[in-house]
């Protein structure tokens, strides 16, 4: 049986998660993803957990060798034509809300975070890019809230590249490091984006 090797090393996120679908498509044998990045490394593993497609995961030297076995069984998810109604996903992009007093907007986007578990419909998605992805972390005045909307069902995607960006990856506390991949399909899967 044989065995290709698809080199990712060097590529950031979703440059190798794009490259793990593609061959998942393409490759009904074992193949061997190479990685060097951590966040490129959670978000493929990640997928084919998610996905229940049986893969070995190995690390030398900052390189991980992702082997996965055979694939006949794998189904890439259709888009629907339309998105689901009520399926509306939330865009935080920075620490505050609105222009002006920046303390005023900090103050603002706590309360708007604190009192989502209190409106229905929940959101489908909150996803967290740029400065917003400090809300997520251990010392953020909100992460309660969005902990307990987590355990409601909505999903929180934490920006990988981000999180990077401002070296603060060891105190994301809350919801899923996740690639701009994820992040746009998510955004073009929904009926409605709100960004506060």
């Amino acid at each position: 049986m044989s065995n290709k090797i698809i080199d990712a090393r060097n590529k950031s996120c979703p440059l190798p998660l794009i490259a793990l679908k593609k061959a998942l498509k393409e490759h009904k044998e074992n193949f061997t993803l190479l990685i060097n990045d951590t966040t490129a490394h959670e978000n493929t593993t990640r997928f084919l957990k998610d996905n229940g497609i049986s893969f070995n995961c190995t690390e030398e030297q900052g390189t991980f060798s992702i082997s996965v076995g055979t694939t006949l069984n794998y189904q890439p998810q259709v888009k629907a034509e339309t998105p689901d109604t009520g399926k509306h996903t939330i865009c935080i992009k920075s620490c505050k809300m609105g222009e002006g007093s920046e303390e005023l907007g900090e103050i603002l986007l706590r309360a708007f975070i604190n009192n989502l578990k209190e409106v229905a419909p929940l959101p489908s998605a909150i996803i967290f890019y740029n400065s917003g992805v400090k809300l997520t972390l251990e010392d953020s005045p909100v992460v309660e809230s969005l902990e307990a909307l987590q355990k409601e069902g909505v999903n929180i995607f934490v920006c990988g590249t981000c999180v990077d960006y401002y070296e603060v990856k060891n105190k994301v506390r809350v919801g899923i490091i996740s690639n701009m991949y994820e992040i746009t399909e998510t955004l073009t899967n929904a009926s409605h984006v709100i960004v506060p």
